[in-house]
């Protein structure tokens, strides 16, 4: 077994190196707690015996770090202590995760008896014999009463010894230094004062702290080490209220030697004679600003969270009704492109039907935007240099923001690549771009900056949604009339805005939050009103090469004559499909039930050459009905139609491979022009060209 013994007295350390390396162990030791801290970083240890007396760092403190770190929290610990030997210095002892405490000095057969027993209970994985788990604060409060006992003890012994005769001299002198050693070794700063709260000790800690080094303040007034006169009276009003036993604890703000401020937590005690007359006043304070700083982290963190959340259930809300607005839209698009397309109607009803026809189109956008924002449009993905996205888009920015705006691009002097949709990327610039000509009514500057960002654990923790990894930056700043606080809570909030109904739909930076989300980034905004607006924008860097996106032309589609089957159960655009279809030739089979289509197509003998069927129906979803379809017709080719878009079909729901998608609302051509792809892939249906 390796056992590190933790001791600044060598004859202690000589006694249990004896002991222990006698029956077979392997046995380290270090002065301090400091010290055995960090050679457990470097070094196994399978069990620990601590004094808890020493400099530096005590036993306890020793103790509370060992269980507080994971590497080490399983590491069993032994207490041997001839200082603290107390029922009360005991039950701290299990409090901060002692296995055992054993008082000095002690047989060599109960020693090996007990280092046997707290191995083999931390082998046989059981926990150490502690108490309930107890707060940061508790054991604070527990540890600083028993400092503060032991400080009156010897204050008092020593006061005592001064008259003692000469033969105790030794004796006293032992007592100071073990008294100086507990008093120095603590972090936590120790102030001692008289009955008028005028300072009579400090501990190396209070130097450190408050950044006196002299003996200045020796008989000064408490008031120097508060920021206010309000801190001073409060803790008078604390003291007059102190009972012997009692400790009050206080979060107050202490001020330095130079002048600085800082939050500290104090725990005053009432320091006693033997006789129980009161000497004066033990207060002492612990530096929590780290801490403070580290719960306002929190907070923000959980701010953020909160945000997700919202933003998150928004999308949500906004793909729902963009998902069933589509449905509406793709049968006021498909009547009036039928319509249009007839000859036999007047001119004005021609141009009625028309008029609706592009308000649909218009109402598309928006419901694609609404997509946009809950990341469930669908997206063109390429590698792609963001240099290049951001200079190809530049002139367009400019000549859309107006002359009176001096737009400034800074690229990386190396490639970028990023995984993304060029066009989706392209809309977040043009987003930003409009919001910050609306911003700067009488010109101004914009400036756009690209670079490469390594975020660490400690720094994607300071960005929304991001992991640790290597991110495209691109930064957008304008010189415009900034943001006040409030209204940047909320801008990114579908239907927000501030230009009033006839400037704008609120949509725009809603948009660009989905299509950031979209592609597994990050969106963040800085402003302050008279300063300008900076944006930036966190995209995945891709350590694969740019490719160059072009699309090849595509060939003629041949006419067919093939039977379709379509499952809709939404009968007015169940009825517009099929009347498209009908007019352009198709023998259609139609069905606003899945489990009826299936008993359709099991009763038709001849081909069913393609079947078209929305995503989502109840009873049956779409995938189960066309897999249940092409088990009785094989070579029936598959087309799905959604106002979600084709990635919701994940997992267990794409179940029929080679599929083609229709993203709703659908017009005639679009619809057509999908079914004679898919008919034209069909093996079986190639015969069928006219």
């Amino acid at each position: 077994m390796h056992i590190l013994i933790v001791d600044d007295r060598e004859d202690n350390l000589y006694f249990l190196k004896a002991l222990l390396g006698g029956n077979g162990h392997t046995v380290n030791a270090c002065a301090n707690g400091e010290d055995a801290l960090t050679y457990l970083q470097k070094e196994k240890v399978d069990l620990i015996i601590s004094d808890i007396l020493m400099p530096v760092m005590d036993g306890f403190q020793l103790c509370r770090k060992i269980k507080a770190d994971p590497k080490t929290a399983s590491i069993p610990l032994i207490f041997y202590t001839a200082t603290y030997t107390g029922e009360q210095d005991e039950e701290l002892a299990m409090k901060v995760g002692a296995s055992r405490f054993v008082v000095k000095p002690c047989e060599p057969e109960l020693m090996i008896k007990t280092i046997n027993e707290v191995f083999a209970e931390a082998h046989n994985g059981q926990t150490a014999k502690t108490a309930q788990p107890v707060s940061e604060e508790e054991v604070f409060k527990l540890y600083s009463e028993r400092l503060v006992r032991k400080l009156e003890q010897k204050m008092l012994q020593l006061e005592k010894e001064v008259a003692a005769r000469k033969e105790t001299e030794k004796v006293l002198a032992s007592s100071e230094r073990r008294y100086r050693q507990l008093y120095n070794s603590i972090r936590d700063a120790i102030l001692v004062t008289d009955t008028s709260r005028h300072i009579t000790d400090w501990n190396p800690a209070f130097e450190r702290m408050f950044g006196h080094v002299d003996n200045a303040m020796l008989g000064q007034s408490t008031r120097m080490i508060y920021e206010s006169d309000e801190d001073y009276e409060n803790m008078g009003k604390v003291l007059e209220g102190l009972y012997d036993a009692q400790s009050s604890l206080q979060q107050l703000n202490f001020k330095r030697a130079d002048g600085s401020v800082f939050t500290g937590e104090s725990s005053v005690f009432c320091l006693r004679s033997d006789e129980d007359e009161l000497l004066g006043y033990i207060c002492v304070v612990r530096d929590i600003t780290e801490r403070l700083e580290s719960e306002k982290h929190n907070r923000l963190l959980e701010e953020q969270l909160q945000h997700s959340q919202k933003m998150e259930s928004l999308g949500r809300l906004a793909g729902g009704i963009a998902h069933d607005f589509n449905n509406l839209l793709s049968v006021i698009l498909g009547y009036s492109e039928i319509m249009v397309s007839h000859n036999h109607i007047d001119s004005k009803q021609q141009d009625f039907a028309n008029e609706i026809y592009q308000a649909g189109l218009r109402a598309r956008g928006l419901t694609r935007q609404l997509l946009a924002f809950s990341r469930k449009q669908v997206l063109e993905m390429h590698h792609l240099d963001a240099n290049t996205v951001v200079a190809g888009f530049k002139n367009l920015m400019a000549r859309m923001i107006g002359e009176d705006i001096k737009l400034e691009v800074q690229l990386s002097e190396k490639p970028l690549t990023i995984i993304a949709d060029i066009g989706q990327i392209e809309q977040v610039l043009m987003n930003l771009a409009v919001n910050a000509r609306d911003a700067m009514p009488g010109g101004g500057n914009i400036s756009i900056g690209i670079s490469q960002v390594d975020f660490d654990d400690t720094c994607a923790r300071q960005v929304p949604d991001l992991v640790p990894g290597s991110y495209v930056l691109i930064s957008f700043r304008d010189s415009g009339q900034g943001i006040d606080k409030q209204t940047l809570s909320h801008i990114f909030e579908p239907f927000f805005t501030t230009k009033g109904r006839e400037h704008g739909t609120g949509l725009g930076l809603a948009t660009s939050y989905g299509i950031v989300k979209q592609h597994g980034g990050s969106i963040w905004a800085y402003s302050e009103p008279g300063s300008g607006t900076i944006f930036h924008i966190y995209l995945p860097l891709s350590n694969e090469e740019a490719l160059s996106v072009s699309e090849s032309p595509s060939e003629p589609q041949p006419a067919f004559a093939a039977t379709i089957m379509v499952v809709e159960d939404d009968k007015a655009v169940l009825g517009l499909v099929c009347e498209v279809l009908s007019r352009s030739g198709y023998f259609v089979i139609e069905s606003s039930n899945p489990i009826e289509a299936v008993e359709r197509a099991a009763a038709f003998k001849d081909p069913i050459h393609l079947i078209i069927s929305d995503l989502v129906m109840p009873e049956m979803r779409g995938p189960e009905v066309c897999a249940k379809v092409r088990d009785l017709h094989p070579e029936t080719a598959v087309i799905y139609m959604s106002g979600y878009p084709e990635h919701g079909l994940t997992g267990k729901n794409k179940r029929v491979g080679n599929f083609l998608f229709l993203q709703k609302p659908v017009t005639v051509k679009t619809l057509l022009n999908t079914c004679r792809q898919a008919l034209q892939g069909s093996e079986r249906s190639r015969n069928l060209a006219r």
